[in-house]
């Protein structure tokens, strides 16, 4: 069995506060922290030396993280974040092809699209949240070429149902992105059988791998076809002359500059840590701390806005509460994220009850007090 508790110990930060803000960012690890400090000492022992075994590094990173998401290394890139990986996607495509995305996604899924020019439709949330697969199936005109999605929904907490998604997709032939950085290292994804055919995440949320580095996976019958539209000197195929010159026929011709190899070997230690807890225990976790918290809001008459049905729960929770501050909370050790009488949560593995259970008594307490 799981122990939680030694786990939670790795992380630093509930010894000064209860962290609920996974989805603004994750805490790091005294294990991260430790091998950060590995690194560095190499780098100030060997200089550009020890680039010969960074790359090796970097190679058996590149393969553990295929082995992660099910797919081959030949389909795999490091990213330094979302925003430049849809930005290299927006370049890639011709924009006389129409893109649909959604209203309540981040606005990456549109924003490099727009700017390079291309025809955007979006489809919208109920009230509470839910994206229906009827409104996509109606939003989908003869010119969509390109659906856009997140497999949560940064705003609401909303998970797509990305099989069904992929296969309506898959139907029209559409092609399939998908942003997983509000789910990557713990809802899982299964690329294959959503149909997927690009997906892009960044580590930092909650992997806990810092600030820097993501990965991207595009599906390899695609990679041939894919313009490449930047080159430089590592993401290059080198013939016999300086004329002869060829872009690589793999996801890594999308990256380019020196191999950023602190946040590549930081994200392959996040990544080593998680596979060993195990993504099948680490989802029941997130599952069961998300019904605890769904079950003491409905006892405590708390008006959870993004109360879905359990297979579109994530780790992302909103609660209407009137008047309630980010810095009122900060001063009862409680940190989430707060804006116009919305908290939102941002609930991962290393949460506990007794986290939860602070914030609804405290929130319980102060409704309480204002109808006295």
């Amino acid at each position: 069995m799981t122990n939680w508790n030694s786990i939670r110990e790795e992380y630093p930060i509930f010894k000064e506060r209860i962290y609920l803000q996974t989805h603004s960012g994750g805490p790091v690890t005294t294990g991260l922290i430790a091998e950060t400090n590995r690194l560095l000492t190499e780098l100030s022992l060997w200089g550009g030396d020890i680039c010969g075994q960074w790359d090796e590094e970097v190679g058996a990173a590149r393969t553990e993280l295929a082995a992660y998401l099910g797919i081959s290394p030949e389909e795999t890139a490091f990213i330094p974040s979302t925003s430049m990986a849809m930005n290299i996607m927006a370049y890639t495509f011709p924009n006389n092809q129409r893109l649909l995305t959604f209203k309540d996604d981040f606005p990456n899924s549109y924003l490099p699209w727009l700017h390079q020019g291309f025809e955007v439709d979006y489809v919208d949330s109920d009230e509470q949240g839910m994206i229906h697969l009827s409104e996509i199936e109606a939003a989908i005109t003869p010119d969509t070429k390109i659906l856009i999605s997140s497999d949560v929904m940064y705003r609401t907490g909303f998970r797509q149902d990305l099989q069904k998604l992929g296969a309506i997709c898959k139907a029209r032939g559409i092609l399939f992105i998908v942003d997983a950085t509000q789910s990557f290292g713990v809802l899982p994804i299964d690329i294959q059988a959503c149909q997927i055919d690009i997906l892009m995440f960044h580590a930092y949320k909650w992997l806990s791998a810092g600030f820097g580095v993501g990965g991207m996976y595009v599906r390899k019958e695609l990679l041939s076809s894919l313009r490449k539209p930047f080159i430089g000197f590592f993401n290059a195929e080198h013939g016999a002359d300086v004329s002869s010159v060829s872009i690589k026929e793999a996801a890594s011709a999308y990256e380019l500059g020196k191999t950023p190899y602190l946040n590549i070997l930081m994200f392959r230690y996040m990544l080593k840590h998680f596979s060993e807890i195990g993504m099948e225990a680490i989802s029941e976790r997130m599952k069961y701390l998300a019904n605890y918290l769904v079950n003491k809001c409905r006892q405590h008459q708390l008006n959870l806005i993004s109360d879905f049905a359990p297979e579109h729960r994530s780790g992302i929770f909103n609660i209407k509460a009137d008047g309630v501050t980010k810095a009122e909370l900060n001063e009862q050790g409680i940190a989430v994220r707060a804006s116009q009488g919305i908290i939102s949560l941002g609930i991962s593995f290393y949460n506990n009850e007794a986290d939860i259970d602070t914030l609804v008594h405290y929130l319980t307490k102060r409704k309480n007090n204002e109808k006295g």
